[in-house]
């Protein structure tokens, strides 16, 4: 019986190897599997979301070049409006074009959108700031001068937030 001990001993330890053998084979080939299925997803998701993010990065940038103070004078000002109806018309254009781009803020990063905030809370206190220097009933024209002497001889506002922008696209490639 000393003799069938040692061969059933040889046999669960030959056993035993082989099926620890066996297990650390699979055990690679289910996690080289693994890895390669989750890089082909994230390959397939990529082919999505890149499009995406850099249409966002698109319209940030349109919203950025819209809302610049050069850009909505040139664009709101008609001659016969007064002052209070251009501040009007100047203050519910930029929230307007922010508001159409609310959604673009989950393809960017944080530091981005929160550089965007910025640029159109100055773009609009800089509005608010000459209108206040004008009666409500001057002339429009005034308004539009004050706000590109301004442009001209002072750092823009959405400039800061173009350039992050443009470092973060750039970061993508």
């Amino acid at each position: 019986m000393d003799i069938f001990a040692q061969l059933l001993v040889a046999s669960l330890a030959s056993g035993l190897t082989l099926f620890g053998a066996v297990y650390m084979v699979l055990r690679k080939m289910l996690a080289a599997e693994s890895y390669r299925r989750n890089a082909r997803l994230l390959a397939a998701a990529g082919e999505i979301t890149l499009p995406l993010r850099l249409q966002a990065y698109e319209r940030l940038l349109m919203l950025l070049e819209r809302i610049s103070l050069e850009a909505l004078v040139l664009r709101l000002r008609r001659p016969d409006a007064t002052n209070a109806e251009l501040h009007g018309e100047l203050i519910a254009a930029v929230r307007s074009e922010f508001e159409h781009n609310l959604s673009q803020q989950i393809y960017v990063s944080t530091e981005l959108w929160s550089a965007i905030a910025m640029a159109k809370n100055s773009v609009l206190a800089r509005i608010n700031a000459c209108a206040a220097q004008l009666s409500p009933g001057d002339a429009s024209i005034q308004l539009a001068q004050m706000l590109l002497e301004w442009h001209v001889n002072n750092e823009l506002p959405t400039a800061n937030a173009i350039l992050q922008l443009k470092k973060e696209v750039a970061r993508m490639f």
